[in-house]
């Protein structure tokens, strides 16, 4: 069997990109989603190699495990799902932190951890977190699902030393790649072109970023901007909130 690749929400968005370009390049895909089977097996039929669909909560743990064991010839995990909702430092409540957490980290570190498990001594595999080119500026917009990604910032840091050399642990932080549910045309227009590229990110760089982390056995513990140099920017506001800020003065 071909060595594998899990996929978080590897069936839309980013992580279909992401999906398509490791399936070309030979890679069986375990393709995770949450409540989306039949979009998901409709995205794997596309893919030009094989694969499977696995269904996985991953703000419930013994899900998390479940699943990870499932998996054979498992040499690689994009850790790519994001659970993304408005909150504040002054609104957020127990839930809305605690299910970022679960999702956006917990999960995410147990993936990791379930992959070095299941590696023999002489295996290499690696695990490619996907992050938010805001770990790099931060503002307070969306709290906890900005603190939930920095702190998979810092754990990408310390998996690649504790899980090293079985897995190297990196990371991609993207920009503003596509329209975000409840987003206009116009504040993804605006919002996508505020980098040093004055464009959307493409989401094809992504999936070409993460090939190059999976292959490049000397990159270990780095975190790699995909952004069009966004974070040079350092707004003191969630981009998105940026953009609807010019929009309503216009």
């Amino acid at each position: 069997m071909k060595d594998a690749v899990l996929i978080t929400a590897g069936h839309k968005r980013i992580g279909k990109a992401i999906a398509e370009r490791l399936s070309g390049a030979g890679y069986y895909i375990y393709m995770h989603h949450h409540n989306s089977e039949a979009e998901a097996n409709d995205t794997l039929s596309k893919l030009a190699g094989d694969g499977e669909v696995l269904k996985c909560d991953l703000g419930q743990y013994d899900e998390v495990e479940k699943m990870i064991s499932s998996c054979i010839h498992l040499k690689h995990v994009v850790n790519n799902a994001s659970l993304f909702s408005a909150d504040t430092l002054l609104n957020f409540h127990e839930n809305s932190f605690q299910d970022h957490m679960n999702v956006n980290l917990r999960g995410p570190m147990q993936l990791a951890r379930g992959l070095y498990k299941r590696l023999n001594e002489n295996d290499r595999g690696s695990v490619i977190n996907i992050l938010d080119s805001k770990v790099f500026a931060l503002n307070a917009d969306y709290a906890s699902y900005t603190l939930s990604k920095y702190g998979l910032f810092g754990a990408t840091e310390m998996m690649a030393q504790a899980l090293s050399p079985k897995v190297r642990v990196n990371g991609i932080a993207p920009g503003m790649t596509l329209i975000a549910e409840g987003q206009s045309e116009k504040s993804f227009e605006l919002a996508s072109h505020l980098n040093f590229n004055g464009a959307p990110i493409n989401v094809n760089d992504i999936a070409d970023t993460v090939l190059h982390l999976m292959k490049a056995q000397s990159i270990n513990g780095t975190v790699i901007p995909v952004d069009g140099g966004q974070k040079l920017m350092n707004f003191t506001k969630d981009v998105v909130d940026v953009a609807d800020g010019i929009l309503d003065k216009n």
